[in-house]
């Protein structure tokens, strides 16, 4: 677990995680993260799913950040995947999602929740970064870019 600065903690990384619907992309997703949380991986689903329902999870760019509030961890969590291949969810700007970033945080934590969010996604739209990280083959050269967020954030 690495604490990258200011609410961002990417406790898993997922290089080319592979799936041809963003349903199996968020399957696979609430799996890696119930393992870690200790919970269901059908309720982590379900409530993505419930919520994907509400409000869509493309903000554009090829970025789409899925997040949820719920009970049980005492601290937020960032799952970062790079798609294996662009999948189509009728993102805001309409274009297909090639990065995903599941943020999870306490139910507790609503405007620190609103500001993890904001910074995830502000370093996940920097075309640079984003570019580099999509080029990554690996979770350790994810990880490498990740090191100095601020500088990415302050290029944003």
């Amino acid at each position: 677990m690495n604490n990258y600065g200011h609410d961002l903690e990417f406790e898993i990384i997922i290089p080319e995680l592979a799936g041809t619907t963003y349903s199996q992309i968020l399957k696979a997703l609430s799996s890696e993260t119930a393992q870690t949380l200790n919970v269901s991986a059908k309720a982590l689903y379900d409530l993505l799913i419930k919520k994907e329902d509400v409000s869509g999870s493309g903000i554009g760019g090829g970025v789409a950040i899925p997040h949820i509030q719920v009970q049980g961890p005492t601290k937020g969590m960032a799952i970062l995947a790079t798609l294996k291949n662009q999948i189509d969810i009728d993102a805001v700007d309409g274009e297909p999602v090639d990065l995903v970033c599941l943020v999870i945080s306490p139910e507790r934590d609503g405007p620190i929740h609103l500001r993890r969010l904001a910074r995830i996604s502000r370093l996940l739209r920097c075309e640079d970064l984003h570019k580099k990280l999509s080029e990554a083959k690996d979770a350790e050269a994810i990880r490498a870019l990740l090191i100095d967020p601020e500088g990415w954030l302050m290029a944003a």
